[in-house]
């Protein structure tokens, strides 16, 4: 993956994103909740103004009880996993108003995947539809 970063493939988007396609039309990615034990989502301000407003939290209370600043300074990040709104059947209690990054997870319908390869390689250790994403790319390449 890494090498394919390296690279300028035209139709690589459309490309990717028809695998997406493919591989959400069989996986259910809602019974799975591997991503919701094992890496966490970043919260943007207007995520957990969202958030907040369906579970009736103030905002202060709210980041202090779950939320870290993110190392990378783009939002925050959970104190711990598993995330704190996965449900016990892998549901998500927050499903209408999760965040944006659950919301594009694994973020293969996105713009410029080329450059995310090595990020979609580590999601692939957890989501099952990364890793058939991830075969099918090395499948061509």
């Amino acid at each position: 993956m890494r090498h394919l970063t390296k690279r300028n493939i035209k139709g690589f988007d459309r490309m990717v994103h028809g695998f997406h396609d493919e591989v959400f039309d069989e996986i259910d990615c809602t019974k799975c909740g591997l991503c919701c034990r094992n890496m966490g989502p970043i919260f943007r301000n207007t995520d957990i103004k969202h958030i907040c407003a369906e579970i009736g939290t103030p905002s202060k209370k709210f980041m202090d009880d779950y939320l870290q600043q993110d190392p990378d300074g783009v939002g925050f990040m959970l104190k711990e996993l598993p995330c704190p709104f996965q449900n016990e059947d892998n549901s998500c209690s927050i499903y209408d108003v999760r965040t944006l990054s659950c919301v594009n997870f694994p973020h293969t319908k996105e713009e410029n995947i080329q450059r995310r390869l090595v990020g979609l390689a580590l999601d692939s250790l957890y989501c099952p539809a990364a890793f058939l994403i991830c075969e099918k790319i090395l499948a061509v390449y």
